[in-house]
């Protein structure tokens, strides 16, 4: 029989993050396959989003260390859906468990001057 696998490779930018201490222990880490907005509203900075956990606590506390919203980071890991996890009043089903992750680099805000529009190369600024 062959082996079955669910895994996910992402990148995309910090858009908030959560530490929970209930049931256990873990931080949520919402990523945004754009970048910022700029709007100052909740919600409105990062419209889309996909939330992602890590359960490990020393990688909850590097990544609290080493990164922050705003920061691009590239991440991988498994999910499932399988059961009904209790969050606040409702329920999670699917759950993407982060087994590692990098920093990419900072979004940079685009560059205008004199009525053009500019925008950096990624080569210049992504690692």
């Amino acid at each position: 029989m062959r082996p079955y696998f669910m895994t996910f490779h992402v990148r995309g930018e910090i858009a908030g993050t959560l530490l929970l201490q209930e049931p256990e222990r873990r931080l949520l880490i919402d990523l945004s396959p754009n970048p910022s907005t700029g709007a100052a509203a909740p919600g409105y900075a990062y419209p889309e989003r996909v939330a992602f956990t890590l359960r490990n606590d020393d990688m909850i506390a590097r990544f609290r260390d080493e990164l922050s919203p705003g920061d691009v980071i590239e991440a991988t890991g498994t999910f499932s859906q399988a059961g009904y996890i209790p969050h606040k009043t409702s329920h999670i089903d699917t759950t993407f468990l982060m087994l590692e992750f990098s920093r990419c680099g900072r979004a940079l805000p685009e560059l205008c001057h004199a009525g053009h529009q500019y925008r950096l190369p990624e080569t210049l600024w992504m690692n």
